[in-house]
């Protein structure tokens, strides 16, 4: 595949790479301030294992076992949000950095790959989402070394690192298996030995997941684990596109210009579902195209359409950023194939090659300064405080690297200030009692540094984890459980209650209310503790209940899921 031969070329490109990753790496620790709240999720998975718990067995695994496995190593040598933050930096970094070399050999340009890293960069994913990144860049660039010298080898590190994307997320396995397959079956000289490299890539494939599908057989069961998935992502469910999204500015008097930054991320969304068409197109019809670059070019829009498909969706201004890397190398590609073909085609044809490459030119130049604008890149190059002396950004890394060192992280709580309920949480709690949340907000257990309870890190009304036997799961979890207070959103009660009937009716009667706050979107909180525990004292001016004698949990045999339960008033009108 490689049209990068040359001693001195191959230099450039590795320094290119090398630098690429060094910006990437500085530009996204340098700016960070703290950890969006999807990212907790992960942590209070992370925590949860540190604290003993096996996923699956204790706890909900939505297929992320590596992915939260290996922040809790992060975490067990270095406890905080700044050593994840550093571990997301470094992958996101090496994902530019393979972004280069794979697209300086699909183009044969390294300035084509380093501008492809730098609008990957520019995109500026979320930090969690560095699997979504990095994935496909990887698989491109085993396929890449495949089709140059196809061996066993090279097949069975494709089949290992489809492995570890299938643990890291079991839909990016998917994706690059996906890819992967494409590759594999376009036949490049002979068609018959298209089938025996497939078969031992699905061989080593399979061969390298048996040790991961007998733990789960073990701690759920296969069918459990593939319930647990699909529950997790209706979830996610209502974020679906149902119709392609409108410009906002086509509703606005003022017309264009009303154009804002939502408008730049549906401008994106447009192109991105362009540029599978256009690629494929090009790479159908071209005739000059080196035969060895088709294989991984194919695996890329593969993945490309497949992320469209399901990892792209609402809000768009947050999710298009998932598609950097893939956007960056199809993108890149697409524009150099079209230009090569506008200078270097037949007479007839050129008039029309050129139209075409003006066309995908103007979408590529359109999708920077979207990008630009749409992830206020100027305002986050400013905040690094670079060109005021590197002295200065060392003092700010420093600042950062303290805040999320030193317990309680207060700078990373996500939005606001850090609410007291997670001092109160950390001081009167034991911190092997688990506390239970009846809204999405991880972030409470990881901060509090306490386990969640009913094995769920947070419940997603009103589709997901709501049938009869999912609640009978959380209630005997709950049961064996020391869980001696829970938060409750009163704002949001009604809702829970509907989609967890059996779950609200045993909190009801198990726990009284014993205190309340105001949370920052607006929401009322109560404070609610377990009827069988005695406080030892109390936290604060506002007097919460604090420390918990231990005392056999008591086993409420009448919250049945047939509704035989004695109705109960509602959590904020107990009485403490």
């Amino acid at each position: 595949m490689s049209t990068i031969e040359s001693q001195a070329t191959r230099g450039r490109l590795g320094a290119a790479a090398l630098t690429a990753g060094a910006i990437a790496f500085a530009f996204r620790l340098i700016t960070v301030r703290s950890l969006t709240d999807d990212h907790y999720m992960h942590l209070a998975w992370a925590q949860q294992l540190l604290l003993g718990q096996w996923p699956g067995r204790d706890f909900v695994d939505p297929g992320m076992p590596l992915m939260y496995s290996l922040s809790a190593v992060v975490q067990w040598f270095a406890p905080g949000p700044f050593s994840e933050a550093l571990i997301t930096c470094a992958l996101l970094a090496i994902a530019a950095s393979v972004t280069v070399i794979v697209t300086a050999e699909l183009t044969g340009s390294v300035a084509a790959g380093t501008l492809a890293a730098l609008f990957e960069i520019a995109m500026t994913p979320r930090l969690y989402s560095y699997p979504k990144i990095l994935v496909p860049v990887i698989a491109l660039l085993l396929i890449a070394r495949h089709v140059r010298k196809p061996t066993r080898g090279t097949l069975a590190l494709l089949a290992l690192w489809t492995a570890v994307a299938t643990l890291l997320r079991h839909d990016l396995g998917v994706y690059a298996a996906a890819g992967i397959t494409t590759a594999l079956a376009l036949p490049l000289a002979k068609p018959r030995r298209v089938v025996r490299p497939l078969v031992e890539y699905a061989v080593a494939l399979v061969v390298m997941m048996v040790p991961y599908v007998v733990y789960v057989q073990w701690s759920e069961g296969l069918p459990a684990h593939f319930h647990n998935a699909i529950e997790f992502a209706k979830g996610e469910a209502h974020q679906r596109f149902l119709a392609p999204p409108a410009f906002p500015f086509w509703s606005d008097s003022r017309g264009l210009a009303a154009w804002n930054a939502a408008d730049c991320a549906v401008f994106l969304f447009y192109v991105a579902n362009l540029l599978p068409v256009v690629a494929t197109a090009l790479l159908a019809t071209a005739r000059t195209e080196r035969r060895e670059r088709t294989p991984a070019m194919a695996a890329a829009i593969t993945m490309l359409v497949l992320y469209l498909v399901v990892v792209l969706r609402h809000p768009i201004a947050t999710r298009i950023q998932d598609l950097a890397s893939l956007l960056a190398i199809a993108g890149t590609w697409t524009v150099v194939a079209s230009g090569r073909r506008a200078l270097g085609g037949a007479p007839a044809a050129a008039r029309a090659a050129r139209l075409a490459f003006a066309a995908i030119a103007l979408a590529a130049a359109g999708s920077v300064a979207a990008t630009w604008t749409l992830n206020d890149v100027s305002d986050r190059v400013a905040e690094t405080r670079v060109m005021d002396g590197l002295d200065l950004v060392d003092r700010t890394i420093e600042g950062v690297k303290e805040s999320g060192t030193v317990w309680p992280w207060e700078r990373f709580w996500p939005a606001g200030e850090l609410p007291e309920a997670i001092r109160y949480l950390n001081a009167c709690t034991a911190p092997t009692d688990k506390v239970l949340l009846t809204w999405p907000a991880p972030q409470y257990y990881y901060f509090a540094r306490r386990p969640f309870g009913a094995g769920q890190a947070l419940f997603l009304p009103p589709d997901a984890f709501t049938n009869r036997e999912d609640q009978e799961l959380m209630l005997a979890r709950m049961m064996r459980e020391r869980i001696p207070v829970i938060l409750v959103n009163e704002t949001r009660a009604q809702e829970f209650a509907d989609a967890y009937g059996a779950v609200q009716g045993y909190l009801r009667q198990e726990y009284v209310a014993s205190g309340h706050f105001q949370i920052r979107e607006g929401s009322d909180v109560t404070i609610a503790v377990r009827r069988d525990l005695k406080p030892e004292g109390t936290y604060g001016s506002e007097r919460w209940p604090c420390g918990f004698e231990s005392r056999a949990a008591s086993r409420t045999a009448s919250i049945m899921l047939d509704g035989s339960a004695v109705p109960l008033p509602a959590m904020s009108n107990a009485v403490p």
